[in-house]
């Protein structure tokens, strides 16, 4: 091949390389949500028109009387249209005994501080035996205030910091905490609700828990310990051998073969039975048969396994719900339209703002790269123009 033609092979490489490269980042994107169960879930939700609820780092057990623990609370909209909502939460436990007077609820949006969550309005002290909290506050109208309704646009999501404490007169047991909203579609036009909204509720992505009297530790998890490595058992087998001389007199000489064998066991114990017979006949001067014994130890090892102890792990995650949660039934909030515009303008801003400072790391790197790739395949075609034209002239 030619050096020209190596050039130019080497220019369109570079070339394609960039472009490569400059896709590079759509399609790491794409991959990173493209697992089957995460493109289903998204794509029911865009059909169900509903926001996706899920509570994250929530623990296994709360302590009556004991300090605060958080966790998060997320919502994503998945749909094909902007929402607005109001943030809820459900407490219920297996009794149906659990009021709001028995918890504290506190709450922090993005970039604010930590405000405490109130019962919500319509009668959130006691519907459906549970205790319904909004993440917000409620005015003198008995409504949520404005500045609490949050809008999230489509493809995006907002978390909320949580921290919730029992009191000391808190009745123990299973409980469960279930993330709600109250929430409205957005017209894509007058980005005005269509409707009034309504609630959504979902306990399967809620979380079980036990409250716990004050000294109780988290409960253990259970893990299986690892046993050592097996222990070779020898196993002794005695072969005698008889050689009859001419008096008539037996010679017995045993020998001894060891062959070790390795046996897996957790606990290992050995019987020894001996039970080898040499025969040794003499028929030089025709001495009676003689029949010498010797004893060989042939020991077996008997195995019994023993089940390996619990380990005890610091581990206290959040269980499943098994309590039945429906969706409140408390009555609805209003929206205004202030409280809608003032939402939506939040939203509009932030999403702004992350757009202008969310250039990541790995953008700039594949940037960079692929603008030196580009360099590179521009220089090699101009090297080949400036050979190809001092050859011609």
């Amino acid at each position: 091949m030619s050096i020209r033609r190596s050039l130019a092979v080497a220019g369109a490489v570079a070339l394609t390389s960039s472009l490569v490269l400059t896709g590079a980042q759509g399609a790491m994107a794409v991959g990173a949500t493209a697992t089957p169960s995460a493109a289903a879930t998204q794509a029911k939700k865009a059909e169900s028109e509903e926001l996706g609820l899920t509570l994250n780092g929530v623990p296994g057990s709360f302590i009556a009387g004991g300090d605060a623990r958080d966790f998060t609370f997320k919502i994503d909209n998945s749909t094909k249209h902007d929402f607005v909502f109001l943030p809820l939460l459900k407490f219920k436990n297996k009794a149906g005994s659990l009021k709001a007077k028995d918890l504290k609820v506190q709450y922090q949006l993005p970039g604010g501080q930590w405000q405490t969550g109130v019962v919500a309005p319509g009668g959130g002290d006691s519907d459906d035996d549970a205790a319904l909290f909004l993440l917000g506050n409620v005015g003198d109208n008995g409504n949520p205030v404005d500045d609490d309704l949050l809008a999230v646009n489509r493809g995006k999501n907002v978390q909320i910091k949580v921290r919730v404490a029992f009191t000391p007169e808190a009745p123990l047991g299973k409980a469960a905490v279930v993330p709600v909203v109250y929430s409205a579609e957005l017209d894509d036009d007058t980005h005005l609700p269509v409707d009034e909204g309504g609630f959504s509720c979902e306990g399967i992505k809620g979380a079980g828990f036990v409250i716990k009297a004050k000294g109780d530790k988290p409960s253990p998890t259970p893990t299986p310990t690892k046993t050592g490595k097996p222990s070779p058992t020898a196993t002794a087998t005695t072969t005698p051998t008889h050689t009859p001389t001419a008096t008539g007199t037996p010679t017995h000489t045993p020998t001894a073969t060891t062959s070790p064998t390795a046996t897996a066991t957790a606990t290992a114990t050995a019987t020894a039975t001996a039970t080898a017979t040499a025969t040794a006949t003499a028929t030089a001067t025709g001495t009676p048969t003689a029949e010498p014994t010797t004893t060989a130890a042939s020991p077996s090892a008997s195995a019994s396994t023993a089940a390996p102890a619990p380990a005890e792990s610091s581990t206290d995650a959040a269980g499943p719900v098994d309590i039945p949660v429906s969706v409140p039934k408390v009555t609805p909030p209003k929206i205004t339209p202030a409280a809608v515009t003032k939402a939506k303008t939040t939203a509009d801003n932030g999403d702004k703002a992350l757009a202008q400072t969310g250039g990541g790391d790995n953008t700039t790197a594949i940037a960079g790269a692929g603008a030196a790739v580009l360099v590179a395949g521009v220089g090699t075609l101009v090297v080949l123009r400036r050979r190809k034209s001092a050859q011609q002239g």
